[in-house]
């Protein structure tokens, strides 16, 4: 069958439809209006705080008693309120601070290393200088 053929049988097609009310199967075209970049962003309902926490040293982490990786650990979601921030040092013993963030809050907590025992500095009990 020619291309010429076939173009008429598929507007007589298209006539008869025409003619007996119908309509082809062809979906509706909706135009798509764009939108502001404001209305992309997240809507209420997330008042999460963000958490950053740092140490001089990579350091396990335990927030709230409940071990949540190694730092640097950044942008650590919490819900608002208070928390205790916990650096694990099986050496020195660990070391436990506390943060209070507000809704969409960000706080850094930071720790540095306590340094060995052997290396602090013990005050001269005669009040003598060291040659």
């Amino acid at each position: 069958m020619s291309l010429t053929a076939r173009s008429s049988r598929a507007a007589l097609a298209l006539v008869f439809l025409a003619a007996c009310g119908s309509k082809p199967d062809v979906p509706a075209v909706t135009p798509i209006t764009p939108q502001p970049l404001e209305d992309l962003e997240p809507k209420g309902g997330d008042n999460s705080a963000l958490l950053d926490i740092l140490a001089g040293q990579p350091t396990e982490i335990l927030l709230d008693g409940k071990a949540i990786g190694t730092t640097p650990i950044q942008g650590y979601k919490v819900s608002p309120g208070s928390h205790d921030v916990t650096f694990v040092d099986e050496a020195n013993g660990n070391r436990t601070m506390g943060v209070d963030v507000g809704p969409g809050e960000a706080k850094t907590v930071q720790s540095d290393p306590m340094p060995p025992a052997s290396e602090t500095t013990k005050p001269d009990p005669k009040g003598e200088k060291k040659k």
